[in-house]
């Protein structure tokens, strides 16, 4: 046991909740459909050869053990039975959807045994759940088992348990650390005990702690620690094994992020079906850009430059947004790779896994006193529009922002252009926080935002439903005083 509590990793990730249009790929079983629809003298199955799921996608390099067999490498539309065991090297990434609709992520230098996975289709409440993530990073999104039998699921890490509330949620860890996050739903963790045993199933009580996805919180664990603790989402240090361990979709702050994992993936391309089902911007790779897109984008009368912007001119400001990876490729003007962006500047907020948005701090976080009502004029923007896999430019052609913090209250307001599908409106008003960040959501759309210490400069995230797909940006103001 450490002699002192592990530092945990400093992120920034506002986990949206019920997030559509999640840009990955299912491949689809007529075995796995007539499987789960077998109940009958269910007690005769050999769980161990019966199909409880296939690969929906596979990214990099990927390996199943079975019992009695050696690894084998994972391809597309492999079938998993119980107690098969997932291992991904540093390029890889696997998804996985169960008979029970239940989707599972394993991102890379992950290890996850499925110890248990027994669903009955007509007694959904009687089914049994139990993963084990040996090391690394996953996300599940539940699935009837897990939203009908919550006392028979369990997902447990080498330090502690983890049970469900109905909830699409995402584990790193370590031997010695953990850290989740959850999108929707709750989850409860609870470290292992004589009352927490790790061959249990379902949730424990013993110093546990509860965590929904309305928080603006992560639950962190490590030895150190008699039980698990809620962490706000700003205030963490780096850690470098756990900054690598987060890089296949939960991106962290400065340097330590690995530019190079996403760009390697390849993912298959026969069979694929989009979803709204998957997880949420699992790989950046995964995304098609429209044939408009990959030549030229309707910038030419908005706040979009035609052009990527110089790094020596967005490192002159106070507000600097990184970005995962490679990003939107083409469509990238306005951001820095994460190492580059969190130099001198500590991360403040992060926008669907991809965009994180760095400032100049130094010790606490506050904004200066006295700012009173502030009127921002839009000075730089980039956003796009999905839908399924395919990702096209759209124009930011104007927009207002006021900032009240005498009321902590924030509203904005941005004009968007589409070459094909027209023109749109995004609004948004919500509440002002300590350290001068913002955001806001509701069904349709969602805002995370900060402003500079100062109150000089000012940029936000933001997405929301239109033209029957998801429109996502990202904005930098000036204070017009």
């Amino acid at each position: 046991m450490p002699s002192a509590p592990l530092k945990i990793t400093k992120f920034v990730c506002l986990v949206f909740a019920r997030m559509v249009f999640f840009g990955a790929v299912l491949a689809s079983s007529h075995s796995l459909a007539q499987n789960s629809n077998r109940s009958d003298n269910e007690d005769l199955v050999d769980f161990e050869t019966k199909p409880i799921g296939s690969i929906s996608l596979v990214i990099g390099r990927a390996f199943v053990s079975s019992e009695g067999k050696g690894p084998e490498r994972l391809r597309t539309g492999d079938l998993l039975v119980e107690g098969d065991q997932i291992r991904t090297e540093s390029s890889g990434h696997v998804h996985v959807r169960f008979l029970d609709d239940a989707v599972l992520s394993v991102r890379p230098n992950s290890e996850l045994h499925i110890e248990t996975y027994r669903f009955d289709a007509e007694r959904p409440d009687l089914s049994t759940v139990k993963l084990n993530l040996i090391q690394g990073t996953a996300r599940t999104v539940s699935g009837e088992a897990a939203k009908t039998a919550k006392e028979r699921y369990r997902l447990n890490t080498p330090i502690a348990a983890i049970g469900v509330r109905g909830t699409d949620f995402l584990v790193s860890t370590t031997s010695q650390s953990l850290m989740a996050l959850v999108n929707d739903g709750a989850i409860v963790v609870a470290p292992f005990s004589a009352q927490c045993q790790f061959e249990g199933t379902g949730p424990c009580s013993l110093n546990a702690v509860e965590l929904d996805g309305e928080a603006m919180q992560a639950i962190e664990f490590d030895l150190g620690m008699t039980a698990p603790r809620l962490t706000p989402l700003l205030t963490r240090e780096p850690n470098l094994e756990q900054s690598q361990s987060l890089a296949g979709g939960l991106a962290a702050r400065a340097q330590s992020i690995l530019t190079e994992d996403a760009p390697q993936a390849a993912r298959s391309g026969q069979g694929d079906e989009a979803s709204t089902k998957e997880v949420v911007a699992e790989s950046l790779t995964s995304l098609k850009l429209g044939d408009n897109a990959k030549t030229q984008a309707p910038y030419s009368t908005g706040f979009t430059p035609e052009e990527r912007s110089q790094a020596s001119e967005l490192k002159g400001r106070q507000l600097v947004w990184g970005r995962f990876a490679e990003g939107k490729g083409n469509l990238e003007r306005l951001t820095l790779p994460l190492s580059e962006a969190a130099q001198g500047r500590k991360v403040t907020v992060g926008g669907n896994f991809e965009y994180f948005l760095f400032r100049p701090e130094q010790n606490e976080a506050e904004v200066s006193r006295g700012l009173g009502e502030i009127g921002f004029s839009l000075t730089r923007a980039q956003a796009y529009f999905k839908v399924g896999d395919l990702v096209t430019p759209v124009a930011v052609s104007g927009g207002e922002l006021l900032m009240d913090f005498n009321k902590n209250a924030f509203q904005t307001s941005l004009d968007l252009y589409h070459m094909q599908l027209g023109s749109a409106n995004f609004e948004a008003d919500g509440r002002i926080y300590g350290g001068g960040y913002f955001h806001s959501r509701n069904d349709e759309s969602r805002i995370v935002g900060a402003v500079s210490l100062d109150g000089l400069e000012s940029g936000y995230f933001f997405d929301f439903f239109n033209w029957d797909g998801l429109v996502q940006g990202i904005t930098i103001w000036d204070a017009g005083r």
